[in-house]
């Protein structure tokens, strides 16, 4: 096992209705320009890609480099959420998005994985 800290990703797919495209846009900049203020935020990135069925597949990574840091911007965003009465939910429901949310650990040359 290595000294060097394992990285957690986390990474959001969203598909997206096209309507809906900027207003949840302009969530993801703010949520993106938050996180990237908080300790242990690594990378921080947001991308789309036009899906056959003219909706909007979108994606948010984000690596962190503790659990532990992860988990205190998670609930600074809750708190923060809560104090302006924003509903993450609901605004998506509202919009018509499917979220798919995943956390990934890091994966290093020389781990043994198994099938």
């Amino acid at each position: 096992m290595s000294d060097i800290p394992e990285s957690l990703y986390r990474i959001d797919r969203f598909t997206v209705p096209e309507r809906a495209r900027d207003a949840f846009l302009e969530r993801l900049v703010f949520i993106r320009d938050f996180l990237q203020g908080q300790p242990g935020c690594l990378y921080n990135r947001i991308g789309e890609a036009r899906q056959e069925d003219g909706s909007l597949a979108m994606v948010t990574i984000v690596e962190w480099s503790t659990r532990e840091e992860m988990n205190a911007a998670r609930g600074e965003a809750r708190a923060f959420y809560e104090k302006t009465g924003f509903d993450p939910g609901s605004f998506m429901t509202a919009l018509g998005i499917e979220p798919d949310f995943g956390l990934f650990a890091d994966i290093r040359a020389g781990d043994h994985v198994t099938a």
